[in-house]
């Protein structure tokens, strides 16, 4: 019997000792690979910095020409890119991806601005944190983004006003169309517009109209401008669905001979183009803008210096094809 208790309080013992030589070898371990990653060249290597890409519309053709940009360069650099967006364009849910974003702490973001105060305090918020945004797109003025990556849109708005004015004669009244009035990139693309159409004075702008960036509402905002103003010369829409959305009004109204000029090269929109159903369209560079985008942010992983601002091409194409620019071009 007394041989037996001191078997068994052997056995326990020896548990106890396995026990405590396991923990100690993992929690070396555990140690050992917090070191390894503080070594210079390892840290990197134990995870690549992961950047998130939130866009305004998930599988607007657009966006995924940025993402295809941003997912081509982040291979290159061996970035990890993550990328979402709202299924439906919805301002309230984008910002609470970027909100949600902040939360998991990437080491970089890339998202549109949006004019809203809301966005100006994530932004801020994300910085505070360490983690860098990036805008591209749409700029968001009066926040600490890092950089913005996009088209001088009040270069673009002022090569849209010398396309009109070509194709008007410089005269008439002309309706406008901006996907929304207080987002910063369609606020400079009207005030480009504004700036050369003042200088002929037999050409004026009737009235703007907000489509919601919504192909329905840029038709019923086209019937409604016609209605008021039937003597109306021009449509020129500032955001991707608003040429299209005002081809849809003219066509169910029977109007002709309605210059229409519209922003982006949705495959509907190069279609009607080449048939002659709009005017023009002036074509930004999406893929440009996500590869420049996560190309300086690397240089910018690196320490090196980035431009406050980095513009991307845009250039006009009309029925055969791209046209030269109807004055200075714009970056």
């Amino acid at each position: 019997m007394f041989k037996r208790k001191w078997t068994i309080a052997l056995l326990i013992l020896l548990c106890g000792f396995l026990y405590t030589l396991a923990q100690f070898v993992l929690s070396t371990n555990w140690l050992q690979r917090q070191v390894d990653t503080l070594l210079p060249g390892q840290a990197q290597a134990a995870s690549s910095r992961r950047v998130v890409l939130i866009s305004q519309e998930q599988d607007n053709p657009f966006w995924r020409s940025i993402e295809q940009g941003a997912r081509q360069a982040a291979g290159k650099y061996g970035l990890t890119l993550e990328y979402t967006g709202p299924l439906r364009i919805n301002p309230e849910e984008q910002l609470s991806l970027l909100e949600r974003a902040i939360a998991t702490r990437p080491d970089a973001i890339i998202v549109q601005g949006s004019g809203e105060s809301a966005s100006r305090n994530l932004i801020d918020r994300a910085e505070s944190f360490g983690i860098p945004v990036v805008t591209v797109d749409a700029d968001e003025p009066g926040s600490h983004r890092l950089f913005y990556v996009g088209t001088d849109n009040l270069a673009a708005g002022k090569e849209m006003g010398r396309l009109v004015a070509k194709a008007t004669g410089s005269k008439g009244t002309i309706g406008v169309l901006v996907g929304t009035p207080r987002a910063d990139s369609q606020r400079l693309r009207l005030e480009g517009l504004r700036s050369v159409v003042q200088q002929y004075p037999e050409l004026k702008i009737a009235d703007i109209r907000s489509s919601d960036i919504s192909r329905l509402q840029a038709a019923e905002q086209t019937r409604s401008l016609l209605a008021a103003y039937p003597e109306l010369k021009a449509v020129v829409g500032f955001s991707s669905l608003d040429g299209l959305g005002a081809l849809d009004a003219a066509q169910q109204l029977g109007k002709t001979g309605l210059l229409l000029f519209a922003f982006d090269d949705l495959a509907d929109t190069r279609e009607a183009v080449r048939k002659g159903l709009i005017e023009l369209t002036l074509v930004q560079e999406p893929m440009e803008m996500g590869a420049e985008a996560v190309t300086l942010l690397n240089d910018y992983f690196h320490q090196k210096t980035v431009p406050d601002v980095s513009f991307t091409s845009i250039s006009p194409l009309d029925g055969s094809g791209p046209i030269e620019s109807a004055g200075e071009s714009a970056p």
